[in-house]
């Protein structure tokens, strides 16, 4: 972690913010992508994704990843420990108190990683029948800008689209998107169904990997997908708070 002393406490705070978000969305983006890459060929092109499903009913793409972290940022007098403690988080679980002892530690249950997150999660309501779920992190009492969620889905036609979110600390709220400087293209499209979902489909316009951003109330947001802009607002403006995204299977 890089510390910028001559800025203010709330410029670093947003620099950092919109940083870790951007860089941990365009990571994750890259990484699914790679993933995608054994499934499909340079000849490939992407046909209209199926219909939506909530997102509780989709499936992992492999094994459960779910890591949720507390960076203890709120000291006890008692607490010396600066260790990282890592791993995967159980489905299911109990809930436990967190209150941020000083020490990092795991968190078991999502409903406490998100009570202390300090912003509101916003998903997608559904996705195309057939996406998976990749992975899905939160860090909350994070010393520098509180908490966070990231999360990566698989799409039918083997692209990938991931969500980063953390709290605002900008006056900034417009949505905008660039294209990543280290992306590379692939023959891809968007268009909205009926009913106004977006649906991939297939185009001759090669489409690099987006880096978009925007708030909705208090939560800053970044979607990064190999997908056109249009498609990404339409993403955006359909995210909703407090929707069940857990695979129940």
């Amino acid at each position: 972690m890089f510390v910028f002393r001559f800025l203010s406490r709330g410029t670093r705070q947003s620099r950092y913010a919109f940083s870790y978000l951007a860089l941990s969305a365009l990571l994750a983006g890259i990484l699914l992508a790679s993933c995608s890459n054994p499934f499909t060929s340079s000849q490939a092109s992407p046909t209209t994704l199926p219909a939506d499903v909530p997102l509780a009913k989709l499936a992992w793409c492999g094994k459960p990843s779910l890591l949720f972290r507390d960076e203890g940022a709120i000291p006890t007098a008692t607490a010396t420990s600066t260790a990282t403690v890592t791993a995967t988080a159980t489905v299911g679980s109990s809930p436990t108190s967190t209150i941020g002892s000083g020490t990092p530690t795991t968190i078991t249950n999502w409903k406490v990683a998100k009570a202390d997150l300090g912003f509101t999660v916003f998903l997608p309501v559904n996705l195309p029948r057939s996406t998976c779920l990749v992975s899905a992190q939160a860090t909350v009492h994070d010393p520098t800008f509180g908490g966070s969620f990231l999360i990566g889905y698989l799409l039918p036609d083997h692209t990938s689209i991931t969500i980063s979110e953390a709290p605002l600390t900008s006056q900034n709220a417009t949505f905008q998107c660039s294209v990543s400087n280290s992306s590379t293209t692939q023959k891809s499209g968007a268009a909205a169904s009926a009913t106004g979902t977006p649906n991939a489909t297939a185009s001759p316009t090669p489409v690099p990997l987006q880096l978009c951003s925007g708030a909705k109330g208090t939560t800053n947001i970044v979607l990064s997908a190999r997908r056109s802009v249009e498609y990404l607002q339409q993403t955006f403006n359909a995210l909703q708070s407090n929707v069940t995204w857990i695979p129940a299977s």
